[in-house]
């Protein structure tokens, strides 16, 4: 029995855009607009394709973000997989590591959001390997080290699926984040990456199938990642 899900990251909900708006307020509201509509089209996709999961890898929120609106909007959004039985993964990145949302916004009850310390969550199935969903967040906006030694081993006879947000092996346009090789994580015991932090899709087939979404303003029809 096959295990569908979506995975996103980067969606930076609400981003203020303080330098845009100074030039063009019209142009940052439509902009800013964007990552609520993101948003809804992947909830929308994942109540279309019926997935198992949602998976977000980071930077949900943008910088301390205190709106409630912006609570509410989430709540909502995360409220209608809820209602579908379908739950959701959250990690915390480098933008939303000091969130007050991430800290006081109580989510419906199948949003499992990881703390500071690794942990791994098993999902019994009727038919076919259990699927054990890990994660570990940002506790503060810097992760200068490697974070893949902190997470659990991968279980035995079970189909492994890190969150993980990180910089990979470094790139021009982003400081270092959590910097971690591919070779690493493809001999992590894993089967799939779900990573997030740089805004350009990439994907890596191999032991564990690794991929980064890119930022999801550019790419809201992108169909649902499957379990290889």
């Amino acid at each position: 029995m096959p295990f569908r899900f979506v995975h996103t990251a980067d969606i930076h909900l609400d981003s203020p855009l303080r330098s845009l708006a100074l030039k063009n307020e019209e142009l940052a509201d439509v902009i800013g607009a964007a990552s609520r509509a993101a948003l809804t089209r992947i909830v929308d996709l994942c109540l279309t394709e019926q997935v198992d999961a949602l998976l977000i890898a980071g930077d949900l929120y943008d910088g301390d973000q205190t709106s409630m609106k912006t609570a509410l909007f989430l709540a909502r959004e995360l409220g209608r997989l809820h209602e579908a039985g379908i739950p959701t993964y959250i990690i915390r990145g480098n933008h939303d590591a000091l969130s007050k949302i991430t800290r006081e916004l109580v989510l419906p009850d199948s949003v499992k959001l990881f703390g500071g310390r690794a942990e791994a969550v098993s999902l019994a199935r009727a038919s076919g390997p259990d699927i054990v969903i890990h994660g570990l967040s940002f506790r503060e906006p810097r992760a200068p080290d490697c974070l893949l030694p902190s997470y659990k081993p991968p279980v035995e006879g079970a189909v492994n699926i890190g969150l993980m947000h990180t910089s990979l092996g470094g790139s021009l346009s982003h400081d270092p984040y959590a910097p971690v090789s591919l070779p690493e994580l493809q001999a992590s015991g894993f089967r799939y990456w779900a990573l997030g932090h740089i805004h350009q899709r990439a994907a890596y087939a191999g032991t564990a199938t690794v991929v980064m979404p890119g930022i999801p303003q550019a790419a809201t029809s992108t169909r649902p990642a499957r379990n290889p």
